[in-house]
């Protein structure tokens, strides 16, 4: 992903990008040897006198955007996505098409058996014919996002009929679904171009665009009736109608689905389907239990209105279910995630979660690099290019009286490592409290855990910390850190790496967000940016 950058790129000559946005709307660059979006070249401006934004391209649904689709249509559950894999510039292959083809096949299927609980008539009361177009014109026009042209709905009509001459009203109806659910309508985002426009031009997506894009933004999910009627009646570029259905939005329970999606995408929590650990305990049921309880940790703060970056990174409540309690030694507390605490371990919120500091591990021990390449990369939006083509020579083997962080300082004593590792390695041993389980410890290998670190080129985390609490007690307060975290989410929501055109949008939302923090505010700032509700326009054949 490319990113901001105000110093020069990390390699391995111990120079790291600080990962900050230009603060000005003019005279505040990136530093020469600064790489940095869409190309901006050292010394150019930033000038944000008028809107900007790029083209909006075709986006595919995300797994989770394609389940939750169809629950929505069709009040079906189940991973129907599993193995789709890429995401929002994915360009389908053979393979892709069939998994698509064979989802879609098990979709209706299913649909088509539950009928009655999601159908807008009844084919006996209001007769095949009329309950065909009805069903065509309600779920088509969901699916879509948008109203029915006849161009849309002739393939439509002509699938469905093709059913029921094969074989009966419910056959046509599995026909269309499985037809529906593989047309490019519904399998991506897509911004229509209107007749005639010229190239060059910044316009609002048009109603149907907007309101598809709040909705996967904001719910994961379609489009529900109200927001889909503004849409269609082109009342969101009134911008005091659109203000008022994004706070409807997020104050909506779906609104969780939305910010769960970005925490899996920014945390990488599908790496849970392949952790392991050396330990019996640590069960596929453990796993799906911390991936869970690392979701939940971050939704539910947005249950207050005043959610805050800092809550994020300084709570110490968890949620915990029975498997991860017995796990970890924890009082019971039901079936269910109820709140758990672990008194007297300084924890620090989402960043000493044990699920995340399970996922940032090896089988059998800890992982310093893994864990600082996370706080270079996820909170300091610092790139961090893979190391050089050479002999990279293999830890010491784990033996007793020696520590995973002796073990990693040998290690980069080697010259070819220690350039790269004396920066990605002390944020990670900040971390060392806690094992690749995620459990507290205070001796590793018979040894105290070590948890100092100097932090350099780490922009406001600059220093040199005792301990790593104090390290993590300065992270939730971070401008840099605020900075990062807005980043993460825009991109997140414009689905494509920063481009020239969408600085300005990112100024903004940062600039919103780092003297408040305010989570909920964050989400709407972007909502409402040039970047997510504007695109260029880059012309249509006449």
């Amino acid at each position: 992903m490319l990113v901001l950058a105000l110093a020069g790129a990390f390699g391995c000559t111990g120079q790291v990008s600080t990962g900050r946005a230009p603060t000005g709307t003019s005279g505040v660059t990136p530093s020469s040897g600064g790489q940095s979006p869409g190309g901006i070249t050292p010394g150019q401006p930033l000038v944000c006198t008028s809107a900007q934004a790029p083209a909006f391209h075709a986006r595919m649904l995300s797994p989770s955007q394609y389940n939750n689709a169809v629950h929505d249509l069709f009040g079906l559950t189940g991973n129907f996505s599993s193995g789709f894999g890429g995401g929002a510039d994915t360009q389908l292959d053979d393979l892709g098409a069939e998994q698509r083809a064979n989802a879609a096949a098990t979709v209706a299927q299913q649909a088509a058996q539950s009928f009655a609980t999601w159908a807008p008539c009844d084919p006996v009361k209001a007769g095949a014919a009329a309950c065909e177009q009805q069903v065509i014109d309600r779920i088509g026009t969901r699916a879509f996002r948008h109203s029915l042209a006849d161009a849309d709905r002739t393939p439509l009509v002509a699938v469905f009929d093709a059913g029921v001459k094969e074989k009966d009203f419910a056959t046509g109806v599995e026909w269309f679904i499985a037809g529906l659910l593989q047309l490019p309508d519904f399998l991506y985002q897509i911004a229509k171009p209107a007749p005639a426009e010229q190239p060059g031009q910044i316009q609002p997506l048009a109603g149907p665009d907007i309101a598809s894009r709040l909705a996967f933004f904001l719910w994961d999910s379609l489009p529900d009736d109200m927001l889909l009627a503004a849409g269609a009646a082109n009342q969101l570029v009134d911008s005091t109608r659109f203000q008022s259905e994004i706070d409807r939005l997020v104050h909506d329970a779906r609104f969780l689905s939305g910010v769960g999606s970005f925490y899996s995408d920014w945390l990488a929590l599908s790496g849970f389907a392949e952790v392991a650990h050396d330990d019996a305990g640590f069960t596929s049921a453990v796993a799906q239990g911390l991936q869970a309880s690392v979701l939940m940790t971050a939704t539910e703060l947005y249950n207050s209105p005043s959610a805050n970056l800092t809550d994020l990174f300084g709570g110490q409540t968890y949620y915990f279910n029975a498997a991860l309690r017995t796990f970890y030694g924890l009082p019971a507390g039901g079936a269910g995630f109820t709140p758990a605490t672990f008194p007297g371990e300084a924890r620090r919120g989402l960043l000493t979660h044990p699920g995340l500091m399970a996922l940032l591990a090896r089988p059998a021990e800890t992982n310093p690099i893994a864990r600082g390449l996370f706080v270079r990369r996820g909170l300091l939006c610092q790139e961090v290019p893979p190391p050089p083509n050479t002999n990279i020579p293999a830890l010491p083997p784990i033996q007793q009286g020696l520590s995973t962080r002796d073990r990693l300082e040998q290690h980069t004593t080697n010259p070819a490592c220690k350039s790269c590792h004396s920066q990605i390695d002390p944020p990670g041993y900040v971390f060392e409290n806690w094992d690749q389980v995620g459990r507290f410890r205070s001796m590793d290998s018979g040894k105290p855990v070590d948890t100092s670190a100097t932090m350099t080129n780490a922009g406001d985390l600059n220093g040199t910390f005792p301990q790593g609490d104090a390290f993590l007690q300065r992270v939730g307060g971070s401008a840099d850190v605020h900075r990062c975290f807005a980043q993460k989410y825009l991109v997140f929501a414009l689905e494509h790496a920063l481009l020239t055109d969408d600085l300005c949008s990112l100024k903004q939302v940062q600039d919103h967000f780092v003297p408040s923090g305010d989570l909920r505010g964050l989400v709407v700032a972007i909502a409402s940016s040039d970047s997510f509700r504007m695109r260029l326009t880059e012309g249509v054949a006449p």
